[in-house]
């Protein structure tokens, strides 16, 4: 089966990378290692946002937590690119 060409943005990731911006870029964010992210944030294809935790107690401090995101170009290239290359089912 020949190779799958990615688009220029996530041509020369890692498997890890790519692995894990396929999982950012449908919102599973969380339990990934932090050096993998740090490298995807630093090539542009992944944000950072600090939110505070929805259910902090009144009258404690607020609790914040890093959220990681695709920027809006960056997720619409990825999304093009899997519309013409879908996945096979599992049985």
């Amino acid at each position: 089966m020949p190779k799958q060409k990615y688009p220029r943005s996530f041509r020369n990731l890692p498997p890890a990378q790519l692995a894990v911006f396929g999982q950012i870029a449908v919102s599973l964010d969380s339990g990934h290692n932090p050096r993998t992210i740090d490298a995807l944030v630093r090539k542009g294809l992944v944000v950072s946002v600090l939110e505070p935790l929805r259910d902090t107690p009144p009258g404690q401090p607020v609790t914040y937590l890093y959220r990681y995101s695709v920027p809006l170009p960056i997720h619409m290239e990825w999304c093009q690119w899997c519309a013409g290359h879908p996945v096979a089912e599992t049985v």
